[in-house]
């Protein structure tokens, strides 16, 4: 059985003999070439996951909905097998090739994204996203624990943020490109087989058609050789369940800690194209290259001086600069997206968003700090379980929230911003008071493994 279980864990039947520096990682050409391969295929993963937020309208006309039920589309439909998924996922992230993993991910996603663009009902479009979902649960636990092979802890939280360099890309280039198809297939296209299509499928195809090519870059991914006698060890969920049980509060702390932040941040962009069109009077052209520019700018100094800053205060000891980070972020989303979101004008409202972009852009610090306290072997199933629980609940309600007060509490299409202002106002306090609890568990977890590490 032992045997068995050690077998399955393996790597490729043959592989690569492993090149590595003095720390004992693979040196860095070859641990960035994986880490940019996998930025690029988050970027395609968030620009099918994204592009909907300028669908807004068309799909509501064609359809016949309102702002709660586009809001399931943009969250719960995406997030409830991406979830689910996960869990078997993160299994064979621990057990198989991750790059082969990563593929068929990819594959999936992308197949689906472009049968949005051929959905008949909404029903139709409701289920093609909750299979983009399940193709997207593929990646992230993949991508963690290959980075967290690739790189030495105190380096790790940057590497994370490079990675997710490619989220923020994939935002943008859906609301840029996004508005692009959007424009040029103003009047419909036509398209071979299908025939003429209305711009907004045209833009799901069009936009999901390069995975299927682009998912073959996984098979070029650095595989580290992992420890056959740790996986030979693992006894399966018992061992992570026993694990996750030694360290309840800190877990409880990272889950609905970052599943507040991504909730924040889902909202903010599902709805900032819509909120500027309604508000302010502007096209979705404007709104979306607008919005694509200014999100790469501020998103990149957030995710990268994030990363540098928790990985600067790591390797100085500071154990919890994990979560030190977010008791201070908690304050800035509140001022700052309260202040955003009752903007008289759009300068202000640009300006007042800039300073919440930093703890918003939230995945590369919240990966890590699950990487830096979790076994080699259980780095899949326990980043599975973490993404099922903060994708579930930072997804659906993110989204749904405003969309809920909107069409049931305001009564109102035009308060948008009002509906923004009150999530920032509710639930950045909250963000502080957990990280803030979470500081003490983090530092004794991190002890438990072993300190800073290399």
């Amino acid at each position: 059985m032992t045997a068995g279980i050690a077998t399955a864990a393996s790597p490729d039947p043959a592989p690569v003999p492993e090149v590595k520096d003095e720390s004992g990682y693979p040196r860095p050409p070859v641990a960035w070439i994986a880490t940019a391969i996998l930025m690029l295929l988050f970027g395609l993963a968030y620009l099918d996951r994204q592009i909907i937020a300028l669908m807004v309208e068309p799909i509501r006309a064609e359809f016949g909905v309102g702002d709660f039920s586009i809001s399931l589309l943009q969250g719960f439909a995406f997030a409830l097998l991406y979830a689910i998924c996960g869990l078997p996922l993160g299994m064979a992230v621990d057990r198989f090739p991750r790059r082969y993993v990563i593929l068929g991910g990819v594959f999936v996603w992308s197949l689906a994204a472009m049968s949005c663009g051929l959905a008949q009902t909404f029903n139709q479009l409701f289920l093609a996203r909750v299979v983009v979902g399940a193709g997207e649960a593929a990646l992230a636990p993949a991508a963690y624990s290959l980075l967290s092979d690739l790189f030495p802890k105190r380096k790790l939280t940057f590497a994370l943020a490079v990675y997710m360099v490619g989220a923020l890309i994939g935002s943008e280039i859906s609301l840029a490109l996004g508005g692009y198809l959007l424009h040029a297939a103003e009047g419909g296209a036509v398209l071979p087989i299908l025939g003429p299509v209305p711009a907004w499928r045209f833009a799901f195809i069009m936009t999901g058609l390069p995975g299927i090519a682009l998912a073959f870059l996984a098979l070029l991914l650095h595989e580290p050789v992992r420890n056959r006698a740790t996986h030979a060890a693992d006894t399966g969920w018992r061992a992570v369940f026993a694990f996750l049980s030694t360290r309840k509060l800190f877990f409880a702390v990272q889950v609905f800690g970052f599943a507040v932040v991504i909730g924040l941040a889902y909202a903010r962009g599902a709805w900032n194209p819509t909120y500027l069109i309604r508000e302010f009077g502007w096209t979705v052209a404007e709104a979306s290259y607008t919005l694509a520019t200014y999100g790469f700018v501020t998103g990149l100094f957030g995710l990268l001086l994030g990363g540098r800053i928790v990985d600067w205060f790591f390797a100085r000891g500071v154990t919890d600069a994990h979560y030190r980070y977010y008791v201070v972020g908690g304050v800035i989303l509140t001022i700052g997206g309260v202040v955003a979101y009752t903007a008289p004008n759009t300068a202000l409202f640009f300006a007042a968003l800039a300073l919440p972009s930093f703890p918003l852009n939230m995945g590369a610090i919240g990966a890590a700090a699950i990487q830096l306290i979790t076994p080699q072997h259980m780095r899949g199933r326990v980043s599975a379980m973490y993404l099922m629980v903060t994708s579930l609940v930072g997804m659906s309600m993110g989204p749904a929230f405003v969309g809920f007060l909107t069409e049931h509490v305001f009564q109102d299409v035009n308060s948008i911003g009002t509906a923004l202002a009150l999530a920032f106002g509710i639930f950045g306090p909250v963000v502080t008071l957990l990280f803030w609890i979470g500081c003490k568990p983090l530092r004794t977890a991190t002890a438990a493994a072993n300190g800073p590490g290399r």
